[in-house]
């Protein structure tokens, strides 16, 4: 059905007579009655009753004006949400952070996305870079932040890798580790020792340094994947905490923790990235995400140590 024909039948509707919606919709008087007519045939019903001075509809006339209405809104509607669409002032974010990446981004990023652009639903999941994998294969979530190693390993996805970080462990001001001129592998499971889950490339290197000792669940004793809950036990006990040293910045800044003088390891660096599903577009409001994130990450990259940082 022509939609033209239905804004003609609203224009009479609206106007009272075939000459004053004529004028309205820019053409001649036979040209409307033509339209009019061919809509009639399509339908196969009478819209108008012929003879009358105002133009006065059949109840047939009734129903269809009634939906042309509501389709004139729908198009009206359609042509607003998709300029807001243009402009990421609404749409709709299903991201995946696997847990490093969450503890550096998602507050951040929601408190932007709550100022910047309140109309966008932002849904966020936080598990591991596998289970994130799944998600984004049966389409539940758009994009993940994650492990660049596990990422790259996967197949029909497009990765932008993000820049490396280097990982190390921290310690609250006054601990008791801070006294020792060296500190060994032993030495350090001594005290309890915390992280959230580590990237691949962080936990390979942890085991050719230290050998199988060092795997991630041998290694640790308290794992949680919430960093505020691990910042508050490594402040308020002897725990070590181990993790990317960017997420302790403000810590170490302001002087209640230190960073803890493990040996010089060029390779103690995690490896991220962000991807999407191979050949999906980027919408608006997924470009805002990969804007923040690459803003974000090279601030965190480019921040210079606290004041309590790492003796040398």
């Amino acid at each position: 059905m022509d939609s033209q024909k239905l804004r003609h039948l609203l224009a009479i509707v609206e106007h009272g007579t075939f000459s004053d919606a004529a004028r309205a919709v820019h053409l001649t008087q036979p040209a409307l009655s033509r339209s009019i007519r061919a809509l009639e045939d399509e339908l196969k019903v009478q819209l108008f009753d012929r003879g009358a001075r105002r133009a006065r509809l059949t109840v047939f006339g009734e129903l269809v004006a009634e939906r042309a209405r509501r389709m004139r809104l729908e198009m009206t509607q359609l042509q607003r949400d998709m300029e807001l669409l243009r402009g990421a002032e609404e749409g709709q974010l299903n991201v995946g952070f696997a847990p490093g990446p969450a503890a550096l981004l998602l507050t951040p990023f929601l408190i932007h996305m709550a100022q910047r652009h309140p109309r966008i639903k932002v849904r966020t999941e936080m598990t591991s870079t596998t289970a994130l994998l799944e998600s984004l294969n049966a389409e539940d979530i758009d994009a993940i932040v994650g492990d660049g190693y596990i990422l790259r390993s996967a197949g029909g996805v497009d990765i932008e890798p993000l820049g490396d970080l280097e990982a190390g462990m921290v310690c609250r001001a006054g601990h008791p580790i801070l006294k020792n001129r060296r500190i060994d592998f032993d030495t350090l499971r001594q005290y309890p020792l915390a992280t959230t889950t580590l990237s691949t490339a962080i936990t390979r290197r942890l085991v050719d340094l230290w050998g199988p000792e060092a795997e991630q669940d041998k290694l640790f004793t308290l794992h949680c994947n919430d960093l505020e809950t691990l910042r508050k036990v490594t402040l308020a006990s002897d725990t070590l905490l181990f993790g990317i040293l960017a997420l302790t910045k403000e810590e170490r800044a302001r002087g209640e923790m230190v960073e803890v003088a493990l040996p010089v390891d060029p390779g103690r660096y995690g490896h991220y990235g962000i991807a999407r599903i191979t050949g999906r577009t980027l919408s608006p409001a997924l470009q805002l995400l990969y804007a923040f994130t690459r803003t974000r990450w090279r601030e965190m990259q480019e921040e210079p140590p606290g004041p309590a940082s790492r003796p040398q």
